[in-house]
């Protein structure tokens, strides 16, 4: 399962205009994107569970940059999802997953979140699954719609359209986030010593800002060696209860 790919996830400036919080310890709050586009107060309902997640994580000090915003997206997309253990996406991106995973390997979750003291960015590690199968859209059966946005309420019948399923056990949302990001060189970019530790990535210099080509793991094997010694915690939920 030495191939795998990084793909940056969750809500963030360009992907729902805010960032979801964390803390020193490592923990966080995980909350889909949706499109900046379309904000309004009157947000897509099913970000109420999130918020909840979001009014519990808060201390009363927390930074005003990581306090739930007024504004959130008409229409969320609430993918991956951690509990249903699946992510699916279209166009180049389903392309470049169905390429490089159809046979197998691992995808890891990364997203920019908001430090509750400072209301500085961090870049991490968020989520982590073992493929274990990846279906063209009309392929995901019946009983297996609920489990992911591409297919929720009646099917796909996109083919350019790929839901990912992962193995239970050895994937999910991280209990603690893993730092990877720092900005240099005018954009956020994997911090050279742990770029070194992975063997690498395909993009120019750790190149991580949101993207429609997505990086892979030039040493899958290095990746994984070094991803095991962070101890990973797996939930299969999007957030603590």
């Amino acid at each position: 399962m030495n191939k795998g790919l990084l793909i940056r996830v969750a809500i963030d400036s360009t992907s729902g205009g805010w960032n979801g919080p964390c803390d020193d310890s490592g923990s966080f709050c995980y909350v889909p994107m949706g499109s900046s586009d379309d904000l309004t107060e009157r947000y897509d309902r099913a970000y109420h569970p999130y918020h909840r997640s979001v009014s519990a994580f808060l201390p009363n000090s927390a930074h005003p940059l990581a306090r739930w915003p007024r504004q959130l997206p008409r229409w969320g997309h609430f993918d991956p999802d951690f509990e249903h253990l699946s992510y699916g996406d279209a166009g180049q991106r389903a392309t470049r997953i169905r390429t490089q995973l159809a046979e197998g390997g691992f995808i890891v979750f990364y997203a920019g979140l908001r430090s509750i003291y400072s209301g500085e960015l961090c870049y991490s590690i968020i989520g982590f699954y073992a493929v274990d199968g990846v279906l063209a859209g009309p392929s995901v059966c019946r009983a297996d719609w609920h489990r992911n946005a591409h297919t929720r309420g009646g099917g796909c019948t996109d083919e350019n359209t790929i839901v990912v399923f992962a193995r239970p056990g050895e994937s999910g949302r991280l209990r603690h986030h893993i730092p990877i990001g720092s900005y240099r060189r005018g954009a956020y970019r994997v911090q050279r010593d742990i770029l070194r530790e992975w063997g690498g990535l395909d993009v120019s210099d750790g190149y991580i800002q949101r993207s429609v080509f997505l990086p892979a793991f030039t040493d899958g094997a290095s990746f994984l060696r070094w991803f095991r010694l962070q101890r990973p915690e797996f939930l299969s939920l999007n957030n603590p209860k």
